[in-house]
């Protein structure tokens, strides 16, 4: 594996107490890469589990936002330590294990973080998504797991575990991710979770560090104000 000389920015910031931008570009595209890094994003967020991004495209990526002074952090398709493994050797920064549910989920990514780097996992930023009911209600044992940096909660999928079909506004599941949330900023644990402009106030004063967000969410306000301003 390829090991970062030093923490990656993202860790440092986020160990320090201070909040990140990460940006899921959605694909594979370098401009994208360049533009989120010129507009000041922190973190490039690689999601092999709900984009087309393959293994064989996470170097590239990873070695791009680097270039460009950001962090790179993958999101994993899969639980399977070889899979893990194939992504710790990219050369990332950081990953994301979805769809935690156990305390073994948390030691298995830390286990294979550690071999996989010949026992320089700290280098790394390991993050544990949170986003099932089963995953909510192991919660404070998830979260008392050594080895694991942030909790990254992740309402749409917690919706649909919660049968609402993805309703993020549905009262139940904000108070789900409140209560979450709450736990996590008691238990000094850091945490982050998707965000827009209208929230990311809201949740750096709740405590959230990693501050998620597509390229749509960052797009869709620009683009919007343009149209509206070419109609009127």
């Amino acid at each position: 594996m390829r090991v970062r000389v030093s923490l990656p920015r993202t860790k440092a910031t986020i160990l320090a107490g201070r909040p990140i931008l990460a940006a899921n570009p959605g694909g594979v595209s370098l401009p994208a890469v360049e533009a989120l890094a010129a507009c000041g994003a922190d973190c490039l967020f690689i999601d092999c589990e709900r984009t087309a991004v393959s293994v064989e495209s996470v170097p590239m990526l990873a070695r791009a936002a680097q270039a460009c002074g950001m962090s790179a952090v993958v999101r994993s398709p899969s639980k399977d330590p070889a899979i893990l493994t194939r992504y710790f050797d990219c050369g990332i920064d950081g990953l994301v294990l979805p769809q935690v549910e156990s305390v073994e989920a948390c030691v298995m990514l830390h286990e294979t973080a550690r071999a996989a780097t010949r026992g320089r996992e700290a280098d790394l930023m390991l993050i544990v998504q949170i986003e099932s009911v089963e995953g909510h209600a192991k919660l404070d044992a998830i979260a008392a797991v050594p080895g694991i940096d942030l909790i990254l909660v992740g309402p749409n999928d917690l919706a649909h575990s919660m049968g609402f079909l993805g309703d993020t506004n549905h009262p139940e599941l904000i108070a789900a991710v409140d209560d979450i949330t709450l736990r996590l900023a008691a238990a000094g644990r850091a945490f982050g979770l998707p965000v827009t402009g209208h929230t990311t106030a809201h949740w750096v004063g709740r405590g959230a560090t990693f501050l998620y967000a597509t390229l749509e969410t960052l797009l869709r306000p620009g683009v919007v104000a343009i149209r509206q301003a070419a109609v009127a």
